[in-house]
């Protein structure tokens, strides 16, 4: 890539929505960007960077493009930081032509363009860099104006040509950066612009910009900007925020502005009259707080605070957060209703769950923190015992909800209802598609909470390895948390994490809690190993195959302890886990152990087991403690095929058991024709 090259990319990116591409200036997962084609490839900016290195100052300041610009004013646009700092360094872009405006007379500033969009780190880089931050483009408009409204269309093409391509979900993203952007300026805050908008006046102009301008009303007001403003309509700035969906600017010129009220427009249409008429029951509620006059007959209907408050915050979203503002307010007011030691600060779980899916940074805690209400308080709320805390433990809330927590002084290892710490309690939960929100709690809890049993004997490591939260597992062992901790009652006493891993199919899990020194002779109060069940149990609702049950026995050292019935794992196989057989006959097991009824895995086994055990040293001889030999029981269960093998196989028909009933007999009685004919030697 040569300068010309890059010129001409930059160029077109400016000048085409369809075409435009920048590196973002806020920090992100840009791997699950929604519009990642939107954004630079790291080999282009690699190329780019290195092209840059070797351009003078004429190919910098030099215009291209039908707005004049230099490329200098689009490595600004665009987020080229490390070049253009670079430039700003090593004297190619001087004090002098920092503030080159474009060729055409538009008065574009690469301070006014980085203001536009929201570029808070670029912005001070220029500043810092002898920047004039007073400065006004063709249309009367300064960095405040930019700020509050950063589409630019050249007046030659304000009706049929281009605009200055913008990517407005990047604006969404880096609205806070604009807030301090605004901050930091000192230029004239009530300037107006040709058109005689200031920029307060201007944001509340616009529809469908509140997403990426919600924080300036507040900034603009805190400077000074004047507010008596009234469009050709009569409405005022209030008027004109409901009007264009400024809920933050709306709810701060209610709260700074109460001249603004009470004030109609020319149709005698109030605040609160508009409020009615569109069932807007938040601002209506905000309204008659800061001093409306009621409407004789025309009250609204209201819902539920809870409700209203919970639906206020639906209308958060990542990347509008203008909503957010008046759902807090309405939280507030909520709490401000309720007595904080009474059990109706229950009706507060109301509005958690959009609250905390919708805010990320989930300020509704901090509106309960402020009102002084205990997170850990056991509340007795529709039938429920629970607290607000662990109210809040839903991996849908995400990560930052449990740090708030935290941050708040919240007390994160304690149990409140049923012995559940919230670690026990999230440890419950089931396996998740994306486990790293367990393992980033499970670094919150303390090693003594992850320990702890709850009402039920359970506890968090044995919870975690029921339900496959490895890597939560694998911070609680890196914790110290005893890997061979066994469950009380009313559990199954003595079970292990491992005996869960191994009962549930979770082959990782086994692998980590073997790895870590579990100790797979531990019984239960059954008697059973973890051997036994990965044998024994099912896991309901879900397929445990036979694969996950080989992979889990092959982590196993030890498969032949006997329960307390005597019964190994070897003679849990059956029809359903005969392809294990091998895996046993592998490992060396004793083929001839009998369990405390004197049965052995003969005497159970099908054709194609029996060969498999004969080979390995099957006693054809054994009996039960009843005197049934394999060849009784083959009979018994009227498996002709299996009696006929064993029978060439050597096997005593004629013995009697401890009846007196031989293997003859039970073949006359059954009429086993078949088995009979190789009975040729009768006694």
């Amino acid at each position: 890539m040569n300068i010309k090259e890059l010129t001409a990319l930059l160029t077109d990116s400016s000048e085409s929505f369809q075409n435009h591409k920048f590196i973002p200036w806020w920090t992100d997962d840009y791997e699950n960007y929604i519009y990642p084609y939107d954004i630079f490839e790291r080999e282009m900016i690699s190329e780019a960077e290195a092209c840059l290195e070797k351009c003078d100052t004429e190919a910098l300041l030099a215009p291209t493009g039908c707005f004049g610009l230099t490329l200098f004013h689009l490595l600004v646009i665009h987020n080229f930081y490390e070049p253009v700092k670079k430039m700003l360094c090593d004297g190619r872009i001087t004090a002098e032509n920092v503030d080159l405006a474009d060729h055409r007379g538009h008065g574009l500033t690469p301070f006014l363009l980085a203001c536009s969009r929201g570029n808070l780190a670029m912005v001070r880089l220029l500043l810092d860099h002898g920047a004039d931050a007073s400065l006004w483009d063709e249309r009367g408009m300064n960095a405040y104006h930019f700020l509050a409204y950063p589409r630019y269309s050249a007046p030659e093409h304000a009706d049929n040509g281009p605009d200055l391509a913008l990517n407005f979900e990047s604006l969404e993203r880096s609205v806070e950066q604009k807030g301090e952007i605004a901050r930091l300026l000192t230029c004239d805050i009530n300037k107006k612009e040709n058109n005689g908008l200031t920029p307060l006046e201007l944001l509340l102009s616009k529809e469908y910009s509140a997403s990426y301008t919600w924080p300036l009303t507040e900034i603009f007001l805190e400077k000074g900007a004047k507010t008596d403003y009234v469009d050709e309509a009569g409405n005022t700035l209030l008027m004109m925020a409901i009007r264009h969906g400024h809920k933050t600017a709306t709810l701060r010129l209610i709260e700074h502005c109460p001249e603004l009220i009470n004030t109609a427009n020319k149709k005698g249409v109030t605040p609160l009259l508009h409020s009615i008429d569109f069932r807007n029951q938040p601002l209506y509620l905000a309204l008659l707080d800061h001093g409306a006059t009621p409407v004789p007959d025309n009250e609204m209907e209201l819902f539920p605070l809870s409700q209203i408050t919970g639906n206020a915050f639906a209308g958060v979203q990542e990347t509008d957060r203008d909503a957010l503002a008046m759902a807090l307010y309405m939280t507030e007011k909520l709490i401000g209703q309720l007595d904080p030691d009474d059990d109706e600060i229950g009706e507060i779980t109301y509005i958690l769950h959009n609250a905390l899916i919708s805010d990320s940074n989930a300020h509704v805690l901090d509106c309960c923190q402020n009102a002084g209400i205990d997170f850990t308080m056991p509340i007795y709320y529709h039938g429920e015992s629970l607290c607000l805390r662990d109210e809040c433990l839903r991996p849908a809330f995400g990560i930052n909800t449990l740090k708030k927590l935290v941050e708040l002084g919240v007390d994160m290892n304690k149990a409140v209802t049923n012995g559940q710490t919230p670690a026990i309690i999230l440890a419950s939960m089931e396996q998740s598609s994306d486990e790293s929100y367990f393992e980033e709690a499970a670094k919150l809890f303390s090693r003594e909470s992850m320990e702890q049993t709850d009402n039920q004997g359970e506890t968090a490591i044995h919870l975690a390895a029921e339900n496959g939260h490895t890597t939560m597992l694998k911070v609680m062992l890196e914790k110290g948390v005893n890997v061979n901790l066994t469950e009380d009652a009313p559990a199954e006493a003595g079970t292990s994490p491992l005996h869960l891993a191994c009962a549930n199919g979770h082959v990782d899990v086994v692998k980590l809690l073997m790895d870590a020194g579990a100790d797979d002779t531990v019984k239960t109060i059954n008697g059973e190993t973890p051997a036994h069940l990965a044998l024994s149990r099912k896991r309901y609702g879900k397929e445990f195959n036979i694969t996950q049950r080989k992979e889990i026995l092959s982590l196993l050292k030890n498969l032949d302890i006997p329960r307390e019935d005597g019964k190994t794992p070897f003679l849990l196989l059956d029809y359903t886990t005969g392809e294990l057989l091998s895996l046993f006959l592998e490992r060396g097991v004793n083929v001839n152990h009998a369990d405390n009824t004197g049965m052995t895995a003969l005497m159970s086994a099908d054709k194609d087991m029996i060969k498999l055990l004969l080979r390995a040293g099957a006693d054809l001889t054994m009996a039960d403690n009843a005197g049934n030999t394999a060849l009784h029981h083959a009979l018994s269960r009227g498996s002709e095929e299996d009696a006929r093998f064993l029978i060439r196989k050597g096997a005593d028909y004629n013995r009697p058991n401890n009846h007196g009933e031989t293997p003859v007999q039970i073949a006359v009685e059954n009429g086993l024709d078949t088995v009979l004919e190789l009975m040729t030697d009768i006694r």
